[in-house]
């Protein structure tokens, strides 16, 4: 009964205790990663404070764990041995008023530990199972997070060239504000086609749309005429190249980063694809395939990580290529070769590019421009500036803001 009284307490408890924990944890690394930009701006006594205040909590959560565990631990601690010492005194009086022989008594008093004492086990082991179970929740709700199946999937046809239909597409990550809004519009093979427009216009969940990683309310996407609802996965995802902003380097060789892509790949194989983004010469200058990455790619810059991210995309060997701002924030060299690589391969394959930087549309074959998820300008370059639409006061005024740069630079 003790154990079923304190399950109610402990069971929130405990999951308080945890958040806060985990919280703790996460402000923690979140402080220590930005270490360096809370000491430009002369921030990281402030945040020091923050970081006592959820110490204290965290102090003050962890005192009342123990406090709990304590009486528990006190109650079951008289329940067990007051049981025992019942069962003894009992046996006594028995002997006494002569209704127990001496065995009898020895028997009964072994008999009420025996009894009891294991009652005091089985709440250290109920403590130690209520920790347990509040910190494993928030994984077994991960664990228990339902898988969507396809139950009648088909192999994605897509041999040589990928063309995709986007018809009458809507998405909302909330009803108060859509995403994407009656979006219609073709994506030739044999074409960079560029999706551009301000920040917040739909761009990044487009491409998440065309990747799978959500899926549209209304309306359909087809891929060389299948609708991708209906596409396996697997094969999807051999046909399609995926390669973002922020692209990830696992910690490990050069190799092993690679052949992720295609796992039977030849050194011969890698080195042609790291020769085609120039990081050949860079790569046998430091250990060849065998030189250990760290983990998010620690050990190289901002460009060398994309395009690394761009040779395991070409040894992929996928039909559809989806850069997702691949060029932000990256060196000029990395920026020219990555931009030169697309208009090479857009003969071969089907390109789709997302930009902020219009620079890089100016050789689209195809100009998508995006305002609050709907379509409001399509073509290329040219037809786009003789409009005089939003493409052409978006160019003129990032032009003007790098004319300005390049002043202030000088």
């Amino acid at each position: 009964m003790s154990i079923i009284a304190v399950n109610k307490i402990a069971k929130k408890l405990l999951a308080k205790y945890w958040s806060i924990y985990v919280g703790l944890g996460s402000s923690f690394l979140d402080n220590l990663q930005g270490l360096i930009t809370l000491k430009i701006y002369q921030d990281d006594a402030y945040k020091a404070k923050e970081m006592d205040k959820e110490a204290e909590h965290f102090r003050k959560i962890t005192m009342k764990v123990l406090t709990m565990q304590l009486n528990s631990v006190s109650l079951m601690d008289l329940l067990a041995y007051g049981g025992a010492a019942i069962g003894i005194l009992t046996a006594l009086l028995q002997f006494q008023n002569a209704q127990l022989s001496v065995l009898g008594v020895i028997l009964f008093i072994l008999l009420s530990s025996e009894f009891f004492i294991p009652l005091r086990l089985l709440g250290s082991f109920f403590h130690v199972a209520m920790n347990g179970k509040a910190a494993s929740d928030k994984i077994f709700t991960l664990l228990d997070t339902p898988v969507e199946t396809q139950q009648s999937a088909v192999d994605f046809e897509a041999k040589n060239n990928v063309q995709v239909e986007i018809k009458d597409l809507h998405f909302s990550y909330s009803e108060e504000k859509p995403a994407i809004t009656g979006l219609d519009l073709s994506i030739l093979p044999n074409q960079l086609t560029v999706f551009v427009g301000k920040s917040g216009c739909g761009k990044s969940t487009l491409v998440s749309l065309l990747m799978g990683f959500n899926q549209a309310q209304q309306g359909e996407i087809l891929f060389n005429g299948q609708n991708a609802l209906n596409i396996d996965r697997t094969s999807f995802y051999q046909k399609v190249s995926l390669v973002s902003h922020s692209s990830y380097v696992f910690k490990g060789t050069l190799r092993e980063n690679m052949t992720m892509a295609k796992i039977d790949a030849t050194d011969e194989q890698i080195y042609a694809c790291l020769e085609q983004v120039n990081l050949a010469q860079f790569v046998r200058e430091n250990g060849g395939l065998d030189m250990q990455l760290l983990s998010r790619g620690a050990n190289l810059s901002g460009g060398q990580i994309q395009r690394l991210a761009l040779a395991r995309a070409l040894l992929h060997n996928a039909e559809l290529y989806i850069f997702d701002e691949a060029t932000s924030n990256i060196d000029v060299e990395s920026e020219e070769i990555i931009l030169q690589f697309i208009q090479q391969f857009k003969q071969q394959k089907t390109i789709v590019m997302i930009s902020h930087r219009l620079a890089n549309a100016v050789n689209a074959d195809c100009i998508n421009v995006l305002d609050q998820g709907k379509l409001i300008e399509q073509g290329t370059h040219e037809i786009l500036m003789a409009k005089q639409g939003a493409y052409a006061e978006m160019f003129q005024q990032q032009k003007d803001l790098e004319q300005i740069r390049e002043v202030a630079n000088a």
